[in-house]
């Protein structure tokens, strides 16, 4: 066999805090081949980021490599110094990082990072000849109209544009290995399956190898040519997609799989019986009776921004008490700012919301903390990090809710803390601990618990498992229809995910342009979608092909 291109041999990670040393990452090893893709997989914390921080030496200050060997086109860089390493960054390896936006600089236009990337790895090049380039790099991963975004600013682009500049930072450098750090986290479904292509396309076309870090088993079974398994800081498996789908040697891989929501998959089935707290039953519809008065009525919504932008275009439907409802289009279609108008943290232009019979739309966003039905609207943001105050522990952010709209303090308020948090199966060790110093699944956990402390009626979840690895996706979503269950709370779920959609919503709203393009029965507009628009987001679902694992053939795009 040729000599791999990155070997990983029995590295292993120590993070020193405030509780002593902390072993991240133990005897890993792994390899990529020239031209190949290697899939990373595991849960939030089982030490896939870490070990690829730790070949790129981009480790935080207080984690350090105790052992083991990395090599990289056979030459050994595991305490390389940072001179040698100069060598290696960007212009060998390079990274795409799994929050694009907080990845780029947001005081410097897109065309000056780029040119910063070309002439730091050139330095023959002159200003005009870099902006051509960078140019070129954004025709390369197909961003829409590439002149105007090179003087674009990343608050100015959508995810999925942040994404693509993102990549096209990253191959700046002509990197013979790319990592791709869940690259696709927080995309719509058509912009995730652009984003995969266009990572696919390239790698191939400049014979390039890469390492792909996901929760998303479906990607690996898409793109990758073998798949590493990690739990807790360990390697348990390595196979290629095929074998790793069809006959899963370890329990916690068999868990992986089982837990991947699928066109067919119901909530009940995603985790068995020892990973959850109570198993729910299959779910009957709870649609709104006929004459019966809903939690929420919005009316003729529109949202009309600084310069005429319409971002939300004459918007009308109902939720019943109980009801779940599921929100879905692609990036920029209206989702998250008409969660926000509902959740009345942004002001309506025009139209009407009615909560429970109320009025509440003339209310401005500014007063609507002080009225009495703030507690019972509550929103699961959809970036868990920027969400959560930098300067509170985990135990302040559920807390503060508590504190402020219900009055507890002392022992009701801890343990009301600690019920929410383990609800959302967030270890009590973690709620000391800042956002810094969690993971993304973890920050995501703390979101939800924050916003069902004051055990709201109505909650707003806007990509709530976007952030979440399969198995814990799969216990959320469990507790979610559980507490919907038997608390009686009405749902609006946002998401990009429609496997969840389908099986979390009774019924299902698709929205394009800030506009609803369809409305009805889930299992209607997911069997027969009477939109064009629908069918389109439908097929761009990433799945683990059921067929193709069946008959042992090669998973390929």
């Amino acid at each position: 066999m040729t000599q791999p291109l990155l070997n990983v041999e029995n590295l292993h990670v120590q993070f020193k805090t405030r509780s002593g040393l902390v072993d991240a990452v133990r005897n890993v090893s792994f390899s990529v081949q020239q031209g190949k893709t290697l899939g990373i997989v595991g849960e939030s914390g089982s030490g896939k980021s870490v070990s690829v921080y730790a070949v790129t030496h981009l480790l935080e200050a207080a984690g350090r490599i105790v052992g083991g060997r990395i090599s990289y086109a056979g030459q050994d860089i595991t305490r390389a110094t940072w001179k040698t390493l100069r060598t290696v960054h960007g212009a060998a390896i390079s990274m795409v990082f799994q929050n694009a936006r907080a990845a780029l600089n947001p005081i410097r236009s897109v065309g000056d990072q780029l040119c910063d990337v070309l002439r730091a790895y050139d330095r023959r090049l002159d200003k005009p000849t870099a902006h051509k380039k960078a140019l070129d790099l954004l025709k390369a991963v197909l961003i829409r109209e590439p002149e105007k975004r090179l003087d674009a600013y990343p608050h100015e682009l959508s995810g999925g544009m942040c994404q693509r500049v993102m990549m096209a930072l990253a191959i700046a450098s002509e990197p013979a290995l790319l990592i791709a750090d869940e690259p696709t986290t927080g995309l719509d479904v058509t912009t995730q399956k652009s984003v995969m292509d266009l990572l696919h396309r390239i790698v191939r076309e400049r014979g390039m190898s890469m390492i792909l870090i996901t929760h998303d088993l479906g990607l690996t079974s898409e793109y990758c040519d073998d798949v590493v398994v990690m739990e807790c800081g360990l390697v348990v498996e390595k196979a290629n997609p095929v074998q790793l789908f069809t006959d899963p040697q370890h329990p916690y891989t068999r868990k992986l799989v089982s837990a991947s929501p699928t066109p067919t998959s119901r909530v009940q089935d995603l985790v068995d019986g020892e990973n959850l707290l109570t198993l729910v039953e299959p779910r009957t519809p709870s649609v709104m009776p006929a004459g019966s008065a809903p939690i929420l009525e919005v009316q003729n919504a529109v949202k009309r921004f600084d310069g005429g932008i319409l971002a939300v275009r004459g918007v009308s439907f109902k939720i019943g008490h109980g009801e779940s409802v599921g929100l879905v289009g692609e990036s920029g279609s209206g989702k998250s700012t008409l969660s926000r108008l509902i959740c009345r943290l942004a002001d309506l232009s025009e139209g009407e919301i009615i909560f429970d019979g109320e009025g509440i739309g003339g209310t401005s966003a500014r007063d609507f903390h002080k009225n009495a039905l703030r507690r019972d609207i509550q929103l699961v943001f959809q970036d868990p990090h920027d969400s959560l105050n930098p300067r509170f522990t985990s135990f302040d952010s559920i807390a503060h809710p508590l504190r402020e709209l219900d009055g507890l303090s002392g022992t009701a308020l801890k343990a009301r803390v600690a019920e929410c948090a383990a609800l959302c199966g967030l270890d009590a060790s973690l709620l000391g601990r800042f956002p810094h110093q969690l993971s993304g699944g973890q920050k995501a956990r703390v979101g939800i618990a924050r916003a069902i402390a004051c055990r709201p009626r109505l909650l707003v979840l806007d990509e709530p498992t976007a952030a979440l690895d399969v198995s814990v996706q799969a216990i959320v979503l469990q507790l979610l229809e559980k507490l919907r269950r038997e608390q009686g709370l009405s749902f609006l779920f946002v998401s990009h995910d429609l496997n969840v959609v389908r099986m979390m919503c009774d019924r299902t709203i698709v929205m394009r342009n800030g506009e609803i393009v369809e409305m009805g029965e889930s299992r209607s507009v997911f069997s027969n979608p009477s939109s064009e628009y629908t069918r389109s987001l439908l097929e761009a679902i990433l799945q683990v092909p059921q067929a193709e694992r069946a008959s042992g053939q090669e998973v390929r795009p």
